[in-house]
Order: structure tokens, then C-alpha cells, then sequence
């Protein structure tokens, strides 16, 4: 969860294109801050612990120069990073990868191919906690089906995109969660069929999970320590690695994949695609900022591995993504998200017990 990012975007729109359900915006990044007893400046994290309290750190997860070797946050702008600013020509596949912006922070999100009804809702993949509420991330428990939300999405964040980029209301959040897994569903106010006239290109899920050493291409905007004239779609090469239980504070997360792609605040929710099948096979959520260093081991900012008898221990070199195979599961052959579904495999809400 360190990978969300404390920033405000704020957008200029021609007044006639406002009411549209398509909003074409032009790019204006302004350094606002957000009070919560304390100024938080642009670039900080937004972290809950286990109070239910805002908590800010400075923070990355770990970045890695083109040989894997792990290289100092404090680098993040230099050119030793292995990572690359995608073009409009270049990146144009990816162009549905884009910017989640949830009033008080941002994340990265994509839209996803569900079906081949192109009247059915168009959906984006992000993290779940992605989809807190200012000052509170979701419980470790809690599993949000249906909700309103503020979020927007902004799609074609090229650094050379010319035209005014567009950007899309979310209708509501399906479904969203952090127990055991830290993914989230957002259905858009538009519908495929839309989203595709708009050349948006939505990206496939895998129906599997990824094998170790998959090679892997990750696209993300980074936006933590990073130069304002570099906060755009950057591609991340790396490969699967081990499969591992994550704890972070009271998060738990048994089916997390690890990997050495580089990743900064705001990369929250980027896609980790197969360079085999070009499929998603798994999430950007997590790894561990060089500055929780001197904190305990499974704390916020800087997870940890749970492994036999419960031992416990940090590997500030590994970053983790999580599964989404189950995700595709959960949508009909309209293409249309329904957590009732007999093959859905998503866990779903408690029911409570009736009284007796």
C-alpha cells in the first residue's frame, strides 16, 4: 500500500464539455496540500496505520538499475533507473493505463476487457486501497461492494500526448477490498462501446496465475520524488518471482508476488503484464522505502514475509504485486461484473447472522 501518492490534480476544462460524460482535460499539476492537523505536501504518502489515523512518510519502494541491483530512492530522477517514459507513438497499446484520482491522492489504474457486449459498463482495475476515504484506508476485514465514489480516471498520461487528455467519471465501485487480496473494480460512466470510439485500448486479464520467471512489463505513472516534466506512463521490465505472504501492519496478503520492477508512489494499481501472452496476471501494490529502515518489520511502509512457524522478515530488494486471476471470474458473458455469480471466485461480504 505504499504506493499511493498525496497529490491534488486540478484541471482547466472548456465550460460547454463540463456536463459530458467524455471530458477532454488539459494537464495542470498544482503543489497543493491537504490538512489533517498538519500540512502534507505533494509527494507524500498517504498511509493509515493501525489507528485509523493519516500518517505521512516520505517514501519509495525500491528502484533498480538496468543489471537488478538495487539502487538508492534518493535516485529516482536519474537516468540509472531501470525504467522507461513511454511515447504516444510507443505506447499507444497502453494508452488505457491511466491516472486514478481520488480527491486526496492519487494511484494508477487500467481499463479492462470483460466481455463482447460493447453496451455493457467499461470497468477499471486499481488497488483497494486506492479506494479509501481521506484519513482511513479500508479494514483488513472489510470487503465494499457497490459504493458511490469521487473518483475520476485519466486516460493517454503520455508526456507528449498533444490533444487535451480525457478524462472519465466512475459510475461506482463494484467491488473493492483489502483482505487478503488489495484490488478494486470501478465501473465508469461509459460504456465499452464508448470506450473503444474514444481509441481507448482495455487490457486483457489473465485467466491464470503467472509462472516463476514470467517476463514481465509493468506500466505505472510514478509520481513520488519524481520531477514534474517525468510524472507521466513509464514501462518497467522485470520477471515473476517467488509467490509469498505479505504482512503489512494489519494487512495480510498470502498470494503476493514478488518482482524487481522499479516502483514509486503513485504506481498504486499499475498492471504487471506477461510479455508472453500480453495478458495481466497480477497488480502493483506494495515493496519496502528505503526511509522505514529503522522501523519494526511488517509496519507500514515496511512489509514483510510470513514464513513457516510465523517467522518474520524484511527483504527491502523484493517488491510485490498481487494475483487477479479470480477477477475474470466474476463477470457474465455480457461482460457485466456480478460478485453472485456461481463461477465467481472474489470473496464475498459477511452475512450476518440473524438474531435468534
Amino acid at each position: 500500500m505504499v504506493l499511493a501518492i498525496v497529490s491534488q490534480i486540478r484541471f482547466q476544462l472548456p465550460r460547454a464539455l463540463r456536463s459530458s460524460r467524455l471530458q477532454w482535460r488539459s494537464r495542470s499539476v498544482s503543489a497543493s496540500l491537504l490538512k489533517f492537523g498538519k500540512n502534507i505536501g505533494i509527494g507524500l504518502l498517504l498511509a493509515i496505520g493501525t489507528s485509523g489515523y493519516l500518517s505521512a512518510n516520505i517514501v519509495q519502494a525500491a528502484i533498480f538499475d538496468r543489471s537488478g541491483q538495487k539502487i538508492p530512492d534518493r535516485e529516482v530522477n536519474s537516468d540509472r533507473v531501470n525504467w522507461q517514459m513511454l511515447s504516444t507513438a510507443a505506447g499507444r497499446k497502453y494508452n488505457g493505463v491511466g491516472l486514478i484520482d481520488v480527491d486526496y491522492g492519487t494511484c494508477t489504474g487500467f481499463a479492462i476487457s470483460t466481455g463482447r457486449n460493447p453496451n455493457a459498463p467499461a470497468y477499471v482495475l486499481t488497488n483497494g486501497h486506492c479506494q479509501g476515504k481521506a484519513g482511513k484506508l479500508p479494514d483488513d476485514r472489510e470487503i465494499m461492494v457497490d459504493r458511490s465514489t469521487k473518483t475520476q480516471f485519466t486516460v493517454n498520461y503520455f508526456h507528449d500526448f498533444k490533444p487535451d487528455r480525457l478524462t472519465i467519471p466512475v459510475k461506482r465501485l463494484v467491488y473493492g477490498t483489502m483482505k487478503n487480496n488489495d484490488i478494486a473494480i470501478l465501473e465508469l460512466d461509459i460504456t465499452q462501446r464508448q470506450l473503444s470510439k474514444a481509441g481507448i485500448d482495455a487490457l486483457q486479464i489473465a485467466p491464470k496465475p503467472p509462472v516463476l520467471g514470467e517476463p514481465l512489463l509493468v506500466v505505472g505513472i510514478p509520481a513520488q520524488g519524481v520531477k514534474d516534466e517525468r510524472n507521466y506512463l513509464h514501462a518497467v521490465t522485470c520477471q515473476v518471482g517467488e509467490i509469498a505472504n505479505v504482512k503489512e501492519d494489519i494487512y495480510n496478503w498470502q498470494q503476493s508476488i514478488r518482482h524487481k520492477c522499479s516502483i514509486v508512489g503513485g504506481m498504486s494499481g499499475s498492471p504487471m503484464i506477461s510479455l508472453k501472452t500480453r495478458q495481466v496476471v497480477g497488480i502493483i501494490n506494495t515493496g519496502v522505502n528505503d526511509n522505514a529502515a529503522t522501523q519494526p518489520q511488517c509496519s507500514l511502509n515496511r512489509p514483510c514475509e510470513v514464513g513457516k512457524h510465523g517467522f518474520v522478515q524484511t527483504f527491502p530488494q523484493e517488491n510485490y504485486g498481487q494475483l487477479v486471476d479470480r477477477i475474470p471470474t466474476c463477470f457474465d458473458r455480457r461482460g457485466i461484473f456480478d460478485l453472485d455469480r456461481p463461477t465467481c471466485q472474489l470473496e464475498r461480504p459477511s452475512t450476518p447472522k440473524p438474531n435468534t
